[in-house]
């Protein structure tokens, strides 16, 4: 009944791509401390495997849950719920947008929506930190995957409007893979710090940095299209039959 979400997915993995400065701020003395505590025989490669994969199983299950409750509710087939939720999916890629050029000071602010969930989880957590083995390991990587986190949150409702529990957990993978390219850099830094001053480092940033300049507002403007195309798609649902609103629909959404 549903294709696989293309836009939620790019969407998700744009935001978390190219939001590595909130990533690493927010995660990156996590990372320190984990691998600073690091027990004598475990490797850090796999220390850092472990915590990674089970904080992406983390926004998987999410992205499932959310995406089973989306799913359902546009497949009751009410016009009103589903236009509601299409629009709603716009607008999120519109912000997400925004965040590429800059605007992201909305990701902090919806942090605080998920300290009761950190409350339920964190003293679960605090029983496998530090971790001791793969096993620890994954499971504190698990617990990692539910700290309130503005641009976690930002993705979620990607994940509720994918269209089913599957789509909604490809939006989630999606969102986690692109957060590694990051924090494996924090990881590298954090296990052996000698590497922040190695050479050639400095220039390897500035190429980086020069790289993000021009691909974070590209990667804007693309949501941005995107955003604008899953307005005309509402519209169309709504019933509105305009050859513009067709065409500008159809970038991203197949005819009904």
């Amino acid at each position: 009944m549903f294709d696989f979400p293309t836009s939620q997915a790019l969407a998700a993995l744009t935001l978390s791509l190219f939001g590595g400065l909130h990533c690493a701020g927010m995660c990156g003395g996590f990372i320190g401390a984990l691998q600073m505590n690091r027990p004598t025989g475990v490797s850090a490669a796999r220390l850092a495997a472990g915590y990674h994969v089970g904080r992406i199983t983390s926004y998987t299950l999410a992205g499932t849950l959310l995406g089973l409750i989306g799913g359902g509710l546009y497949a009751a087939d009410v016009l009103p719920v589903q236009i509601v939720l299409l629009i709603g999916g716009s607008i999120m890629l519109l912000a997400i947008g925004a965040t590429m050029f800059g605007r992201n000071r909305w990701l902090k602010r919806i942090e605080p929506l998920g300290v009761g969930i950190w409350r339920v989880v964190g003293p679960w957590a605090r029983r496998v930190y530090p971790p001791r083995s793969a096993a620890q390991s994954f499971a504190a990587g698990l617990a990692w995957g539910w700290i309130p986190c503005g641009m976690v949150y930002g993705a979620l409702p990607l994940a509720l409007l994918a269209g089913g529990p599957w789509q909604g957990a490809m939006v989630m993978l999606a969102f986690g893979l692109g957060t590694l390219p990051n924090l494996v850099v924090v990881d590298a830094v954090a296990s052996r710090p000698a590497l922040a001053g190695a050479p050639g480092g400095a220039s390897g940033a500035g190429v980086l940095a020069q790289a993000r300049s021009w691909l974070r507002p590209l990667a804007g403007a693309t949501m941005v299209v995107f955003a604008f195309s899953g307005l005309a798609h509402a519209a169309r649902v709504a019933g509105a039959d305009h050859p513009g609103i067709a065409a500008l629909a159809s970038i991203c959404h197949t005819p009904r």
